[in-house]
Formats: C-alpha cells, structure tokens, sequence
C-alpha cells in the first residue's frame, strides 16, 4: 500500500469501522466516525477564521480528543500546524507564534493574543468544535509541511523546524518501530512535544486507539495500559524514571502483558534504569531511539542488543550515517569522544530552520550539540550536551551520568546538575535535587554515590528543588538552573524553591 494524507487515512479508518474506538480522555471515547466528522467540523471553523492551504496554525493545549483531532482539521485544509507547549513563557510563545508567521491561533492565554496584535486570529478549543452549521470545505493539496517544531531551548533559546515532510503516511512503514495499525496506545506525553504529537497522529492515522493522559502519573498509565490492553508506549527519561520507582508490588499490580513495545526517546536514561525495565518486561519488549526533529536521521537499538552494549543508544538507521568530529572539524577515531554528527544518505532535505541557516561541515554533517563516541561496530554512546559539559580542575565532566546516579536514591524524585565557578577558575560541581517532602542529607546522597556508584564524580554542593526539574518531554534548562542556582532571586521563568548547601 503506497502513502495515503494523513487526513484521507482518517476517512479511510471511519469508512472500514466507523464505531471502533479511536481516542479515549477522561471525558470519554471518540469513534473513527466522531473523528472523522469532528475535524471536518473543526477544520470548517479555521476555514471562517481565514486558515488555508499553506497557513501556520499555532495550537495549545493539554492532551484531550479535541487537541489531538484539531490536527487532522489543519491537515484537512492543507495548512501547517505549530504545536506549542503551555509551559514557555507567554513572551516566548508571542516571539515564536510571530517568527513562524502564524495567521490563526487555538488555545493561548488572553495576554499572548493581546500581544500577538489584530492581525492574529485567535479562537478557542471550544469554539473550534462548537455545534452548528459548516462550510463547505475545498479540495485543498496536500500541506507539504508535517509541522512546525520547536526545539526544546535546553542550552539556548528556542529553534522553529519546518519539518520538510509531507503530511502523508504509509501503513506499511510507520514512524514508529513495531507501532501496528489497529494497536492501543497509552499517550502519557504531551501531544504538543515532537514524540508525543507524531506517535500519536501517526497512531491515530493507522486506526490505532489512543488513550491520551492530560497529565503524567506512573500509577496511573499502568492502570490504563492494564484496562485498555495497550500493545505500544513511547516514554521519555521522566517516565521510565519515576514507573521503575514506584513499589514493585504497585507495578506487579496491574496486567500489563499486553504491552508489545516499550519505546523510549530523548536519551538521558540512566542504565540502571533501563535495567529495571528490561528485568520487569523482558528484554525483547524494550527498544531506544536516538534523533531529533533537527536531526537528518537517527539510531535505534533493542533490549537485547542493548544488554550486549550496555549504555549505547544503537546504530546509525538505514538512511543515514553518524561519525565523530572534534572542534576543528576532524573526523575522531572509534572509542575517542567529540561532536555528534549525522548526514542525510538518501538525498533529501527532511527540514530546515525558520529565519537561520543549519550550521554542519563539509559532506552534508550536521549535529544538535550532543557529544558521543562510536565504538568500531558504529554503536553510538553519548556523553552529554557539548553546551552543559563542566570544565573542572580534573577535565570535562558530563552531568547526565551524575544526574542518572543521584537519582538512584529511594527519595529523589529528579536531579540536574551544572557547573558552578569557583574562586580557583575552574567550575564545581553543583547538584539539584529534587526530593519531595522527603528529608535526606547531603551525606545521605554522598554516602549513596560513594558506595553504588564509585567512578561517579561526587558533587562539591547541593540545592533542595521542590518540583520536577524535567518537563514530560525529559528536557530541562540547565542554563537557566545554573543562572537561577547562582541569583539571589531566580528568574521568574525558573520556579525554584531553594536550600543551598556546600
């Protein structure tokens, strides 16, 4: 079967089995049928609001059967969504609604459409799905455009990606490795972050049954998985994080043998965490990939191989190539660290960067800052962000292997760490920890490094967090922490409750 748009796969799906369940909230359960006629609906409004072929449309929202339906209305009138999540700030999402050109917005802040100006049409989620007579909708081409992504801002601020693939799939050859038509998904991230919104309408367009979580909770998407019999989950570093830590007779409580593929993506899993889940599932049901929206390919690695080459996120796909250069631009040898690079082998351009050229090296390399070393079999192993490596008196250090080990401890919900200057020149190790209302000592952590994780550089000071310091897609502002760890009052972005220790 050759690629069908995305919004023809939804008519397609409604016409074989019109009442089959399709997305599922805590409202309730939408038919194919619902679906179908409800982006129809849906897309009739945008239409009246002035969206059309080609259009940017900015869209927010928390995970509900109306957020993920008003996709397919965009699609369905040739237009691009630009998916945004709440948690930036208003003046960046004004910043990155006016970059992208958007004409129509759904779902912002009245203080974001007051400052995006008159010419911004702005409706609501619920005017955008409100009863009542349509138009006609046109015959529209095809949006050459899947979306408008927006990179995480984890070391800077925010990237927009036009993602230079047409909104069309292929049942044959999902997105998404061992997702099945007509499968279950649980959908514990946010459908407005890259891996949650394209698993989701990938899912959706094979006539998958979504079941979308407004927000995160270990115990609960167990429970669904369970009561749904879900086959397919696709998890960031948070969530593998805090389901391997809930008691295991809470995780032996519920069914979950249904599940086919745990899929994980974002990197920054700790390899004791991934331990756990291949002792709970089996090793055959785990599976990693590594890329980004701005990356020209990515790799992919299973439990099994996984256990052979503990902490490596896979191979190059076929498609692409990865090599490792150092600053000046030298290729590096097998084993020996540098920056992440991957090129395009297929000969096409799969997105570019709204109002910024893509910076790479000769022969087509390009890389999002990651450091990472190959091994002489092409398995890729990252380091960390080349921007959040602290340079000590000792050398470079690279925070996400301290972070995986402080979280370890029974009481620590989420930890972060960055690189503090100190009086001899050099930056220190500094850790944030967040740990609920739990009270564990600096001494309690130190002694827990020193005894489970031995070649792990032990922190110079500690700062009690209370809150997550990762959002549900595993990014975290580590620039911002750092800023925020050092003021005396932190920025208003970067909301931190503090106890400081050295």
């Amino acid at each position: 079967m050759s690629a069908v748009p995305l919004a023809e796969a939804i008519r397609r799906c409604a016409e074989a089995d019109p009442d089959r369940a399709a997305i599922t909230d805590p409202g309730g359960t939408l038919t194919r049928r619902d679906v179908d006629v409800l982006s129809d609906l849906a897309a009739s409004r945008l239409l009246t609001a002035g969206a059309g072929p080609g259009s940017i449309i900015g869209i927010t929202g928390e995970n509900s059967a109306h957020l993920l339906t008003l996709f397919f209305a965009v699609w369905k009138l040739g237009a691009v969504p630009l998916p945004l999540h709440r948690r930036k700030a208003d003046g960046e999402l004004v910043e990155l609604l006016r970059r992208a050109g958007a004409g129509v917005v759904v779902g912002f802040s009245p203080e974001v459409v007051s400052a995006l100006g008159p010419d911004v049409r702005a409706v609501t989620l619920e005017a955008v799905f409100r009863p009542g007579r349509r138009s006609q909708l046109p015959s529209v081409p095809v949006s050459p455009n899947l979306r408008i992504g927006v990179s995480g801002g984890s070391t800077g601020p925010s990237k927009l990606i036009a993602v230079d693939v047409p909104a069309i799939v292929n049942p044959e050859r999902p997105w998404h490795y061992g997702l099945r038509a007509d499968g279950t998904q649980v959908v514990p991230l946010d459908i407005v972050d890259g891996t949650g919104f394209v698993a989701s309408t990938t899912a959706l367009a094979l006539g998958c049954h979504l079941v979308l979580m407004p927000t995160f909770d270990a115990e609960q998407m167990l429970r669904l998985i369970s009561e749904h019999r879900a086959d397919w989950l696709a998890l960031t570093q948070p969530g593998m994080l805090a389901t391997v830590k809930l008691p295991v007779r809470v995780r032996a409580g519920y069914d979950v043998s249904s599940l086919r593929y745990v899929t994980h993506y974002s990197g920054g899993v700790a390899d004791w965490v991934k331990r756990r889940w291949i002792e709970w599932l089996g090793p055959e049901r785990i599976a990693e990939s590594y890329g980004a929206t701005d990356a020209r390919g990515s790799t992919w690695i299973d439990g099994v191989e996984w256990l052979q080459r503990p902490g490596s996120v896979g191979r190059a796909q076929p498609g692409c190539e990865i090599a490792i250069f150092d600053d000046q631009g030298r290729r590096r040898a097998p084993g020996e660290l540098g920056q992440v690079h991957i090129r395009d082998l297929t000969g096409r351009r799969n997105f570019h960067y709204l109002g910024e050229p893509a910076r790479g090296l000769d022969g087509g390399w390009e890389s999002v800052g990651d450091l990472g070393r190959l091994d002489r079999d092409g398995y890729l192993y990252l380091a960390d962000r080349a921007k959040d490596m602290i340079s000590t008196a000792h050398g470079l250090v690279a925070p996400l292997p301290i972070e995986g080990a402080i979280e370890f401890h029974d009481a620590v919900r989420s930890a972060i760490v960055v690189g503090r200057r100190g009086a001899d020149g050099f930056e220190h190790i500094h850790a944030l920890v967040d740990t609920a209302s739990a009270t564990v000592s600096d001494r309690d952590l130190e002694d827990m490094l020193a005894t489970r994780f031995p070649e792990i550089a032990i922190p110079a000071s500690w700062e009690r967090c209370h809150g997550p310091l990762r959002d549900n897609a595993g990014k975290a502002s580590r620039l911002l922490l750092r800023a925020a760890s050092l003021a005396e009052d932190p920025p208003a972005t970067v909301e931190v409750s503090r106890t400081v220790t050295s």
